[in-house]
């Protein structure tokens, strides 16, 4: 009786549903530098599909315009935005020396936008503090001061992500050895830095040891070895060729902290050394295939936390 009891009650019980499956792992963001010229409602939509771009660097003093029309139109295109907000150095140097307190000024500009919704919906995921920090004609900023600059930012925007434009070998020491606020450094591969393998490794061992996130990159318009024939941005420099960006791409990509990457730069309105407008090299075949791809490979990786407090502690 038991037996058939038992029999009728597993033959009547709901079979248990199957759990569902993990949810599809979130991709590295891939992106430029700057897309000037590409920036409107038609253009930006295009080099998201031809060139795989999922994050842009840009930079803007003009919060209406960011709040307004930066935002709604990078959302609309499926395109995050990581923003430089103060401007130039100029704006932000006192005879020859970087200036916090002026600094701070012009981040105070940004204290009546409302930028919260942005941040938290992921259209804007990063705040580079500063760009090129190390070519004030005085006194550069120190560790402390790149810290305070990142504490005040994350004072006025809770949740956003702080960076600056250095590669993590050649940031400043803070005085603990550690950083406390800057989140994350951009080792952008050219090269001029030397095997881009032996790169990858030391810029990732040294993010560690500062406690730094990672954004790796590459200087597509500056940073070839002369081999793609085409004329740099700067005289003197090389344009890298569809090889270069294929196989140094593959490297900085495959760096296990990585959590965002950005190459400088695609931009349709910038001059270069020889008189040519950048974008009119990548616009080529094999150079725009060689871009896309880099963008799957990023995209196959996935995403690691750059916010300091969101990501793993630095062994």
């Amino acid at each position: 009786m038991i037996l058939a009891w038992c029999a009728l009650a597993c033959a009547t019980s709901p079979v248990p549903a199957a759990a569902p499956p993990p949810p599809a792992a979130t991709p590295m963001p891939y992106g430029y530098w700057g897309l000037n010229g590409f920036l409107t409602p038609a253009a930006l939509p295009a080099v998201r599909d031809r060139l795989r771009v999922g994050v842009v660097q840009t930079a803007t003093t003009d919060p209406v315009y960011a709040v307004s029309t930066l935002f709604p139109m990078a959302k609309a295109a499926g395109v995050r935005v990581s923003l430089r907000l103060v401007g130039d150095h100029p704006r932000y140097t006192h005879d020859g020396d970087f200036d916090l307190a002026a600094w701070t000024t012009q981040l105070e500009r940004w204290e009546p936008a409302v930028l919260a919704p942005w941040i938290a919906d992921g259209t804007l995921v990063g705040h580079m503090l500063l760009d090129d920090i190390a070519n004030f004609e005085g006194h550069d900023p120190t560790a402390a001061e790149l810290d305070e600059m990142a504490r005040r930012s994350k004072a006025r925007f809770p949740g956003l992500m702080t960076f600056v434009r250095e590669r993590a070998t050649a940031m400043p020491e803070p005085a603990g050895g550690r950083y406390l606020h800057v989140d994350a450094v951009v080792n952008q591969y050219k090269a001029l830095d030397g095997d881009v393998e032996a790169f990858a490794a030391e810029t990732a061992a040294r993010a560690a040891q500062l406690d730094l996130g990672v954004i790796n990159g590459l200087n597509i318009a500056n940073g070839g070895d002369g081999s793609s024939g085409q004329a740099g941005w700067a005289e003197g420099r090389w344009a890298m060729s569809a090889a270069e960006i294929r196989r140094n791409g593959r490297v900085m990509a495959a760096v296990p902290s990585c959590g965002m990457f950005l190459n400088w730069e695609y931009d349709g309105v910038e001059r270069w050394a020889d008189g040519s407008v950048g974008a009119a090299w990548f616009d080529r075949a094999e150079l725009t295939a060689a871009l896309a791809e880099l963008g799957a490979v990023v995209a196959s990786h996935p995403a690691v936390e750059l916010r300091r407090g969101s990501r793993k502690p630095s062994p």
